[in-house]
């Protein structure tokens, strides 16, 4: 986590500005009352002045004194970085209005600031922003030391208020974004040494916010506020991946020399995206509060409890603890802790396009997890990762629950391209229903390493799997795949889209049915609803379109070949169709028949025997093998 930045830094791209109508103010106000000269007088004092603190100024022809104490100028433009592209910042109008009771007793103060029409173009990933913050960073340290505007005697003193009028920021990203219109008011007080700022805003679209900050004998402060304000086309600026619509967000941040304080609110966020889901998600309900360490000179910081609401009602909550240290290597580490969650809660907390449309919610008890992340920030592949999921209470309650009908035979209509398809009855009155006790071993267990090796210990997740992916370089093109007990809630529930709302209700789907259901009976239950082929549901209809037999009777190679065809199984079986497998795709069935002895499941004898074994499928004898191009090579497990 890198040192924060210190809060009235963010105030140096107004001090330039107030610094121009200071100056202008001083001189303008000697010079009022002479006429036309005035504006040679005025420029030829104020612009070397600016051009000292900022670089490069261009002020316009539009000069006017006018007899109710105003000195109105411009436009005034910074130029950007490219001489062809347009200024960084230019103000259309900048008006002073000065303290007439000052002027009839000889002084030149100014009241009141007004900066009109304000346009500012950050540029791409916005460099034209920072080179002008860089530039006046740079002139800041060449300038002469001088008297502050407060008394050197520590003497408060009032300073003039900025008004800005219509500001409007463009972005430069995948296209142009602006943003605006925007008012302001600021205000300077304090003294020397101890400064205050108060600015207010009215944000485009509605909304508010406001800023506080004050240098103490501690160091720095401050308040940031926001009420009201529309969350959709603010996040918006950064140019997300989907559409963002409406939403308000509202929150406080305190700032000081040792840590920051924040609670933040964003209701009522609707999310458009293909990738999401069909229809808009939303309305999204989500609160932030927490506080954040810092030491600087120890270079550590540490995050105490964020806690993370989600729902209307702050059904769910998340607490997160961290450290970061960049004393020598940059580390962090990071532990996010669910509380214990009802499955109605958490159904409660999410929009309805996120939610599996079922009877999950009458499921009792509560579940929980954790995930920790630590390591170095800059080597990824050396991060820990651990991750836990607690099921037990809810197992307790949850034999009797809305997904308990599994444990009987059930009706079950398999997906397909155009929906569901035949019926096919599981249990014991379809022949081709086989019961996971009669299964061959080696069968459930080339299933088992070719699909999800874990199965017997996770609940529902394979987490090794989920560290892999959070630990492999972007480049890395190797990916996880989803358990048995995932693949089986989406069989059993869920449509073929591939969208993230079909990952959060096959989550969800997932716990339900690892409490509610046995390991062995979800096994068995996948075995024999499962597509084998085209048409092809169950090891029963499998075993008897690829070998003739029945599934009790498959052999230990024909097994290890059945286990490789479910990531693709009619895409597969079009390959297999030709009588023989290629060279490659016998070297993936050898392999996994190795994997099989060398755990232990099968005797040297039976892997001598299955490795000298003929493969011959029903209904071809001899026939030509595909080509090694067209053969699958062995992947991971299907989403």
């Amino acid at each position: 986590m890198p040192p924060p930045r210190r809060p009235f830094k963010r105030g140096l791209f107004v001090l330039p500005l107030l610094a121009l109508l200071l100056v202008a103010s001083g001189v303008a106000g000697r010079a009022w009352l002479q006429g036309e000269a005035a504006r040679a007088r005025v420029l030829a004092r104020v612009k070397p002045a600016l051009e000292s603190r900022l670089g490069p100024v261009r002020i316009g022809d539009d000069f006017h004194v006018g007899w109710t104490g105003t000195v109105t100028l411009g436009p005034v433009e910074l130029p950007g970085m490219r001489p062809e592209g347009p200024p960084v910042v230019r103000i259309s109008r900048v008006t002073v209005h000065l303290r007439r009771l000052a002027l009839l007793s000889g002084h030149v103060e100014a009241s009141q600031v007004v900066l009109s029409d304000v346009r500012v173009d950050a540029g791409p990933r916005g460099q034209e922003v920072r080179a002008l913050v860089e530039r006046v960073r740079e002139a800041r340290e060449k300038w002469p030391s001088s008297p502050t505007p407060a008394s050197s005697g520590g003497a408060s003193r009032e300073l003039p208020e900025l008004v800005l009028k219509d500001v409007y920021l463009a972005f430069e990203r995948q296209g142009r974004v602006e943003w605006g219109p925007l008012s302001a008011r600021v205000r300077l007080e304090g003294t020397a040494e101890t400064p205050r700022m108060e600015a207010t805003a009215e944000l485009p679209g509605g909304g508010s916010a406001g800023v506080s900050l004050q240098r103490e004998a501690s160091g720095m402060s401050g308040t940031l506020r926001g009420r009201g304000i529309p969350a959709g086309p603010l996040l918006s600026l950064a140019e997300p991946p989907v559409r963002l619509e409406g939403g308000t967000l509202e929150g406080e941040v305190r700032v000081d020399a040792s840590g920051a304080t924040f609670s933040v609110a964003m209701t009522g966020l609707s999310v458009n995206s293909a990738q999401l889901a069909p229809e808009p998600v939303g309305p999204l309900a989500l609160w932030a509060e927490g506080r954040a360490h810092w030491d600087l000179e120890r270079r550590h910081a540490q995050l105490e409890p964020l806690r993370l609401r989600v729902g209307e009602r702050r059904e769910a909550c998340v607490e997160v603890h961290g450290e970061a240290s960049w004393s020598d290597e940059p580390r962090f580490s990071l532990r996010a802790e669910l509380q214990p969650l009802s499955f109605e809660q958490a159904m409660a907390a999410l929009p309805a396009a996120l939610v599996p449309g079922t009877e999950l919610a009458r499921l009792e008890g509560h579940f929980q997890a954790s995930l920790s992340l630590s390591g170095p920030v800059f080597r990824r592949p050396d991060w820990e990762v651990k991750a836990t999921l607690d099921l037990s209470e809810l197992k307790h309650s949850a034999r009797a629950g809305p997904l308990a009908w599994l444990r009987e035979p059930f009706a079950y209509r398999p997906l397909t391209t155009e929906g569901r398809g035949r019926e096919l009855h599981i249990g014991p009155g379809n022949p081709s229903y086989v019961p996971l006790a009669e299964l061959p071993r080696p069968l459930v267990r080339a299933v088992l390493l070719s699909e999800d090796a874990a199965f017997w210990v996770h609940r529902g997740f394979d987490f090794e799997s989920i560290r892999g992916i959070l630990l492999t370089p972007e480049d890395d093109k190797v990916r996880g795949g989803s358990t048995l007990t995932q693949q089986l809630a989406k069989n059993l529930f869920l449509s073929r889209e591939k969208t993230f709302a079909r990952k959060v209700k096959e989550a969800f789907l997932t716990l339900g049915l690892e409490a509610s259901v046995p390991k062995e009976r979800l096994l068995e239950v996948y075995f024999n609803i499962i597509e084998w082929g085209p048409e092809l549901y169950g090891i029963g209809e499998a075993a008897r379109h690829y070998f003739g037999k029945d599934a009790r009777e498959l052999s230990i190679r024909e097994s290890a070949f059945l286990a490789t065809i479910i990531p693709n199984p009619v895409r597969y079986h079009v390959y297999c169709s030709r009588g023989a497998l290629s060279d490659i795709w016998k070297k993936n069935v050898e392999n996994l028949l190795t994997e099989l002895y060398e755990g232990g499941d099968i005797t040297l004898a039976e892997y001598q025997d299955a490795l000298a074994a003929p493969l011959v499928f029903a209904g071809h004898h001899g026939s030509q093998p595909p080509s090694d191009e067209e053969t699958p090579v062995r992947t991971a497990p299907r989403e």
